[in-house]
């Protein structure tokens, strides 16, 4: 009896604190909601905290669903029946002749495009002192307790005193010593101890077999003395010299501190006296960071998007920002494009006719792989649309390994030029570029005029292209493993591609320098996107001129590989360079621009040159 008593209570009092402790949407609620869906269709409804609401809404908008809203005239909540919801989800399913049911519920507007939550955008803040900046860093780190990983990410403080010293620190900065004395600690005290028991075994194991079962105490301590000092010191010298190359090499891998150079450089403008505080934050996190900035007396340089355009981290004021404002009065604008998939890319759009000249980069590089060309070109007439690709130079780095597929790369090409009304223009691929444009053929077979493809290939390589086919679990697998990469960018200027200008197709160097500034996540998962690429039946859809474009000593993209393009295009044109490599934009710019400007007098492409418009 008293069991039973006692459960009861129990119960109650349980009932009782679940129902002043639920934290749920009450049924009422639900049950409303679910009268606004038709057949099949779902609903996701959350509580959401207030900071966490800009992301939230962004993600699930990107994910495909449809914001909804409470309609201003939907009727009060009647009392709710399991009998009378039955009958009326039967009246609303199946009596066609029904009155529309009143929807509670509407698609919210939305302002903005939505962007990924896990965006990375740059603040750079002005402060007259030091001592200001290292409290505004305390500040940001504040508001990383407060809202977690919306917040600031690494932060940097620059400062340049009154004789001219420059002087920086990092909060994320895991330095390759660092990390190499960490591996060496690490790795000497796991070789100690396991080498040292191992060396006491053996030790131990002598002493018995020299001299029997009846080993006296002393000589068997001695024994595990003499293995544990020379086996385990040795293991611990071992272990520690690998433990220092791997904590070397893991902590290049994941060290989110920005370049020392780049720090440097930026440090050379920051006047005597004064500092500077470089943040990487989520994008999301710009109100709040910008207020608390702000109200440490800073003056802010540059600042999240959207409420003001993001410009390059380069702190010379004399020099030209990288992103401006659309005039239409001016000609030359730099801009950040959000698509229909929220990512953001960078356009370089220099204006000089109605006749457009689209030039997409390869693998690693960005807009400014182009800048030879533009004189030429523009001299001509014609305006240039340079782009940084997903994952590259300014553009944004989506975080998803299905985000580097290259449909969505041609996806992006054709939401920068729907948004600046581009309809006139050529579509200029160089390797990874020429693949983007050959699937851009395929989702939009008619719009552009003509394509050049230079030094690229109509399907992936021969291992990756067999991999994607025949084992696709290995690209899946492969890009589970990419996406858990840092995706923190160290790199805050563009890679100068003129420094590379000589050199071979595959040169250290220039890779570690695409991967430095694209992130190794994203330019591996570009290179995962190129190994799924299959471009054959764009390629023989093309009725456009088209011209295959290859240095004779391309040995990324053989000339075979631009030979097999050709058979696939009816009438197509093959140009082989003499002389010239994969890197034939940087090594043979003059070459690149004559062949361009030969391949629209050739063919006529655009129905009237900018020279008949003057």
């Amino acid at each position: 009896m008293t069991a039973l008593a006692s459960a009861l209570g129990g119960a109650l009092l349980g009932a009782l604190a679940a129902m002043l402790m639920n934290f749920g949407i009450s049924q009422r609620a639900l049950y409303a909601i679910g009268e606004d869906l038709e057949i099949g269709q779902a609903a996701l409804v959350t509580r959401v905290r207030e900071p966490y609401l800009p992301p939230v809404v962004d993600k699930l908008a990107l994910s495909g669903g449809t914001l909804m809203r409470p309609a201003a005239a939907a009727p009060a909540a009647a009392p709710l029946r399991d009998d009378l919801l039955a009958a009326r989800f039967a009246a609303h399913a199946y009596d066609s002749a029904a009155a529309a049911p009143v929807r509670r519920y509407v698609p919210a507007g939305v302002e903005q495009p939505p962007v990924d939550p896990r965006q990375r955008d740059l603040v750079v803040a002005e402060f007259d002192t030091a001592g200001q900046a290292r409290h505004a860093a305390r500040s940001l780190s504040r508001i990383r307790r407060t809202i977690g990983r919306l917040s600031a990410g690494n932060i940097a403080i620059v400062t340049r005193d009154r004789v001219g010293r420059i002087q920086f620190q990092q909060t994320e900065d895991m330095t390759a010593g660092r990390g190499a004395l960490f591996g060496m600690g690490f790795g000497a005290l796991a070789g100690l101890l396991l080498f040292g028991l191992f060396g006491m075994a053996v030790g131990a194991l002598v002493v018995i077999v020299n001299q029997g079962a009846d080993a006296a105490p002393a000589d068997l301590g001695t024994g595990l003395l003499v293995g544990m000092v020379v086996l385990g010191g040795g293991g611990a010298i071992l272990c520690g010299l690998i433990g220092a190359l791997i904590g070397a090499f893991i902590s290049y891998v994941i060290n989110f501190a920005y370049s020392d150079a780049d720090l440097h450089r930026i440090a050379e403008s920051v006047p005597a006296g004064k500092a500077l505080l470089l943040a990487s934050i989520y994008h999301h996190a710009g109100p709040p960071v910008v207020a608390a900035l702000r109200a440490g007396g800073a003056t802010l340089r540059h600042t999240p998007l959207p409420a003001e355009q993001m410009v390059e981290a380069a702190i010379d004021e004399a020099r030209r920002a990288v992103l401006s404002a659309k005039d239409d009065g001016r000609p030359d604008t730099q801009q950040l494009i959000t698509t229909r998939a929220g990512v953001r890319i960078y356009a370089d759009w220099r204006r000089r006719s109605e006749q457009t000249i689209v030039l997409l980069h390869g693998a690693g590089g960005d807009h400014l792989a182009w800048q030879v060309q533009y004189p030429a070109l523009h001299a001509a007439g014609f305006s240039t649309l340079a782009l940084d690709l997903r994952g590259h130079g300014y553009s944004d780095r989506p975080r998803g390994a299905d985000d580097y597929r290259l449909e969505r790369f041609a996806e992006d090409v054709y939401d920068v030029l729907d948004t600046l009304a581009i309809r006139d223009f050529i579509l200029v691929g160089h390797c990874f570029g020429g693949m983007v444009a050959t699937m851009f053929h395929q989702a939009h077979p008619q719009l552009s005029r003509g394509y050049l493809l230079i030094d690229t290939a109509a399907r992936a390589p021969g291992l990756p292209r067999w991999l994607a086919t025949r084992a696709p679990w290995v690209m899946g697998v492969a890009g589970r493993v990419l996406e858990a990469l840092p995706s923190e960018r160290r790199r805050l200027f563009h890679a100068d591609m003129q420094a590379f200008k000589g050199t071979r197709d595959i040169e250290p160097s220039r890779l570690v320098s695409d991967a430095s500034h694209t992130t190794l996540r994203a330019w591996l998962l570009v290179y995962r996107g190129i190994a799924q690429y299959d471009g054959v039946d764009a390629l023989r859809s093309m009725t456009q001129p088209v011209w295959v474009v290859v240095g004779e000593e391309d040995t990324v993209f053989t000339v075979e590989d631009s030979q097999a393009i050709q058979s696939h295009v009816p009438g197509s044109r093959l140009i082989t360079v003499p002389g010239a490599n994969h890197i034939i934009v940087v090594n043979n710019p003059e070459v690149v621009e004559q062949t361009i400007l030969s391949f629209l007098r050739d063919n006529q492409v655009f129905a009237r040159s900018p020279a008949d418009a003057r």
